[in-house]
């Protein structure tokens, strides 16, 4: 799995080491983080140099895009869509996923695994089922937020105080509406 970065011109195989990031590298280079490490990649996921590229290595494989990775305990690799999927660029300034994870992410008290979760059923909703971002790893058993709760979050989801309502009379009891109908009687016989 290689990055190939937008203003790349890979004319042969041989050019994907100079030009390209290898996905493994960039898992390496995360390796030091203790708790969570995390790969967000905004791919499209198809090969634009499939049918244009050289091949030097007859072994070598040129595939159609980004393959399925199984990365190591503790890291979370996020695709913006699933292997055989392309991405879509979207019609505004960002992806349908960058769009989904922006507005995901500032959701506070929103536990990570559940970010990706409705990033991708936004995602889904946007591209009409058309593309379905997706989560390749683990985390340990603990939660992860971009944005916890913070105290005054905590305070705007806390139902108001009965006590700084306003005081408001209860209607007059209409008794024709308060009255339950009465259940039919049964017959000291049991049928009804």
């Amino acid at each position: 799995n290689y990055l190939i970065p937008v203003d790349a011109r890979l004319k042969s195989d041989r050019d994907v080491v100079f030009e390209a990031l290898p996905l493994d590298q960039i898992i390496t280079s995360i390796e030091g983080a203790r708790k969570l490490r995390l790969i967000i990649l905004d791919a499209c996921r198809d090969n634009p140099f499939l049918n244009q590229i050289t091949r030097s290595v007859a072994t070598r494989s040129i595939g159609r895009g980004l393959a399925r990775i199984e990365p190591e305990g503790g890291t979370l690799v996020a695709y913006a869509a699933k292997a055989g999927q392309v991405a879509f660029d979207g019609d505004g300034e960002n992806s349908p996923f960058v769009a989904a994870l922006a507005r995901r992410i500032k959701e506070p008290g929103l536990e990570i695994n559940m970010v990706f979760r409705a990033v991708r059923d936004d995602v889904l909703a946007a591209t009409n089922k058309r593309q379905e971002p997706f989560v390749y790893g683990s985390l340990p058993n603990e939660a992860f937020y971009f944005r916890p709760i913070s105290p005054s979050d905590a305070q705007a989801k806390l139902p108001p105080d009965p006590a700084s309502l306003p005081s408001v009379s209860p209607p007059a009891a209409n008794p024709q509406v308060s009255r339950r109908p009465k259940p039919p009687r049964v017959p000291a016989t049991g049928k009804i």
